[in-house]
């Protein structure tokens, strides 16, 4: 059962109720990916101060990959010396909060959101919104600029069950790239753009590939913001 009264401190109320969630599993269950979107998912404060901490507080650091590295991370110069159908990635993962920034309302913010998001009764949305049973959830950090991308790739990984992201970047813009594209085992392709405040849950389980299109020139100085993880499936 969740707790509707704890959660509408993190998540807009209207997602929280049981015939809403109902809706939510079906949505979930009859898509050929086992994937839901969810649109306006985060309380508007919540997202609104996220969105500010990662824009202008966190820092970031630039991680490449190569399919075949160990554990797919190579240096800078390894990676761009490599085949290009060899690169898997290119993005930029959380590493901290800047010095002027470490005792501000925003790092306040972004510590407590991250703790919820750790709490069982969070996990119990989780299970809500998918029907899966679930557990020990993880968490990354990511912004992406103009050419950075991620290849495709599926995320069965251990005990990996349930995939979540939030996407966080006020006013981003289909034709600046960065949408999620995932490829079923029917071969259909579903795609979901990287629309403020919404939330996308799969299956890691239902055999499907995915990947995230490369940021585009066009995009500018515009960084595609995102609070990602899994949970493990209960044994």
């Amino acid at each position: 059962m969740i707790d509707p009264r704890w959660l509408s401190t993190w998540v807009q109320p209207r997602h929280l109720d049981e015939s809403t969630l109902g809706e939510f599993r079906r949505e979930f269950a009859s898509h050929p990916a086992r994937l839901l979107v969810v649109k306006d998912f985060l309380d508007e404060r919540v997202a609104t101060e996220l969105s500010r901490f990662l824009g202008a507080e966190a820092t970031f650091e630039v991680v490449h990959g190569l399919y075949s590295s160990k554990d797919n991370e190579a240096s800078e110069g390894v990676w761009r010396r490599a085949d290009e159908q060899d690169r898997f990635f290119r993005f930029a993962r959380l590493t901290g909060v800047s010095p002027a920034s470490r005792l501000s309302r925003g790092v306040r913010e972004f510590l407590r959101f991250r703790a919820a998001l750790l709490d069982p009764r969070f996990g119990a949305l989780f299970e809500a919104l998918s029907g899966l049973s679930l557990a020990f959830p993880s968490l990354n950090v990511h912004a992406m600029g103009a050419g950075d991308f991620l290849k495709i790739h599926d995320d069965q990984v251990g005990q990996r069950r349930l995939a979540f992201v939030f996407y966080l970047t006020p006013g981003w813009r289909s034709q600046w790239g960065g949408a999620l594209h995932m490829l079923d085992r029917h071969g259909g392709v579903t795609t979901v753009e990287a629309e403020y405040n919404s939330a996308v849950v799969f299956d890691v389980a239902a055999g499907t590939r995915h990947f995230i299109g490369p940021i585009a020139e066009t995009a500018g100085e515009r960084i595609r913001l995102t609070i990602s993880g899994w949970l493990d499936g209960k044994r």
